[in-house]
């Protein structure tokens, strides 16, 4: 399968996409105000999922919401049937990447299960507060939503922030949270992302319904060769993934992803980032700045591929190439690679490294597109990160790159992660300015007047 293949997504991923737009119109009015064409939609839900282990539960929460019995357990259940239909997309656009790109689909490798720890009890109480609210939001509609009901969950959300096994459900409910709170109050019918805001609403939902159990993890030594990192952000938490080259004594190269994470407030930016997410891995911000590999001593790797990164299980090792890396391990990708857990799986969420050279850049600034193999494929621009390190026009200038293949927006898209090789004799790439985040003074010092401004207030307290 070529990659021109990849300019129609397939049937089934159009079918799950017409199904879920049309159950998402439930959202914008609320659950508490059904009328027919909402009601015929979550009849179709009911009868999408005939036959499979969803269906006895879907049946019974749609016949509840419909008499308006309004239950969190009904709002998890269609929750979970929302995030199911996403995963057979997911399923069925991974296929289509891995033919056309002449790989194997990746998956989890299969790990035995440890003991599981008991969960603190205020944790279930924390969760099933956010269900609650989740519920709230979801009976009143998005397009209905009033500080009154958006407010008082900052209690809630604080707790959770305080426990690092939610860190996950942190980050996501904060983003959330202040979304909603940038649109409301509002004057008349505001203008709100109803899929995206419905996407995270069922995450969330699903995410809520138990407390997270530690990850299966085995552990590794060798050799990481970062290839391309992904800077994430929103205006109180960012992530850093790393994707790279694992190379084990006597195994063959593999790909694995690095992540590491920080809370912030939102006039940190750039490369100010990099002394709060130093304190998560600065070896591994060093090791990307500089090009240089990592020597890893037993680092617990997860069943999709995840390094749980630990600056004790890695020092830097010497120089290497990451477009010539990218090359060679890229060019017949190995089927260990990072994979997705069954309830992560999300169009939005499939990623695919790919190195690319000798392509051709056509379109204008912010609409550029990349054209190898005969297949055109436009440049995620919406993805890009808010830092000087690569810009997307640099892209023109280079022959050589590094890439994500994700898709978004019902179309296949690249996002650049490093671009090198033509004019650009030196590599580009995301996170080169985050590296010695140690110590680092930024070039605007909001971190330092920050932590100065906080440093007064608490000795004025004490």
């Amino acid at each position: 399968m070529p990659l021109t293949d990849l300019t129609t997504p397939p049937a089934a991923a159009a079918e799950a996409a017409a199904l879920l737009d049309r159950l998402d119109q439930s959202f914008s009015g609320g659950f508490a105000r059904l009328h027919g064409e909402h009601l015929d939609a979550l009849a179709s839900l009911g009868r999408a999922f005939s036959g499979t282990p969803l269906a006895g539960a879907l049946g019974e929460a749609l016949e509840g919401i419909s008499r308006s019995e309004f239950l969190d357990r009904h709002f998890l259940v269609l929750a979970a049937a929302r995030a199911a239909l996403q995963g057979a997309q997911h399923d069925a656009l991974a296929a289509q990447a891995a033919g056309a790109l002449g790989r194997a689909v990746a998956k989890p490798e299969e790990i035995p299960a440890s003991a599981v720890q008991a969960v603190p009890p205020q944790i279930e109480v924390w969760l099933e507060s956010v269900r609650h609210w989740l519920m709230e939001l979801g009976l009143a509609g998005f397009a209905n939503l009033d500080v009154n009901t958006l407010l008082p969950f900052q209690a809630t959300l604080d707790q959770v922030e305080s426990e690092p096994r939610l860190g996950r459900h942190a980050a996501l409910l904060g983003g959330f949270l202040d979304e909603l709170l940038t649109v409301f109050p509002a004057r008349g019918t505001p203008e709100f992302p109803l899929f995206r805001w419905a996407d995270l609403w069922s995450r969330a939902m699903v995410l809520s319904a138990r407390a997270p159990a530690p990850a299966h993890t085995y552990t590794v030594s060798g050799e990481l060769r970062i290839l391309g990192a992904d800077l994430r952000q929103h205006e109180t938490f960012a992530t850093l993934v790393a994707f790279g080259s694992l190379r084990e004594k006597g195994k063959p190269a593999r790909l694995v992803r690095a992540t590491i994470s920080a809370f912030k407030v939102d006039v940190i930016q750039g490369e100010e980032l990099g002394p709060l997410l130093a304190d998560a891995g600065a070896t591994l911000l060093d090791g990307l700045a500089q090009s240089k590999a990592l020597q890893l001593s037993d680092m617990a790797l997860t069943a999709t591929g995840d390094l749980l990164w630990s600056d004790k299980a890695a020092k830097l090792g010497a120089a290497f190439d990451p477009l010539a890396e990218a090359a060679e391990v890229l060019k017949a990708a190995p089927a260990a690679r990072p994979s997705l857990a069954a309830a992560d799986r999300h169009p939005a969420l499939l990623e695919e490294l790919v190195y690319l050279a000798g392509y051709k850049v056509g379109g204008k600034e912010e609409a550029l597109t990349i054209t190898v193999d005969g297949a055109t494929l436009p440049l995620d621009h919406d993805r890009f990160p808010e830092t000087d390190d690569l810009a997307l026009i640099e892209v023109k200038a280079c022959s050589e790159m590094v890439a994500l293949l994700r898709f978004d927006a019902d179309r296949w898209t690249l996002q650049p992660l490093l671009v090198g090789g033509g004019a650009k004799k030196k590599p580009k790439f995301i996170g080169a300015s985050l590296g010695g985040g140690k110590g680092k003074k930024s070039k605007l010092g909001a971190l330092s007047t920050l932590k100065e401004r906080s440093s007064k207030l608490l000795r004025k307290k004490s």
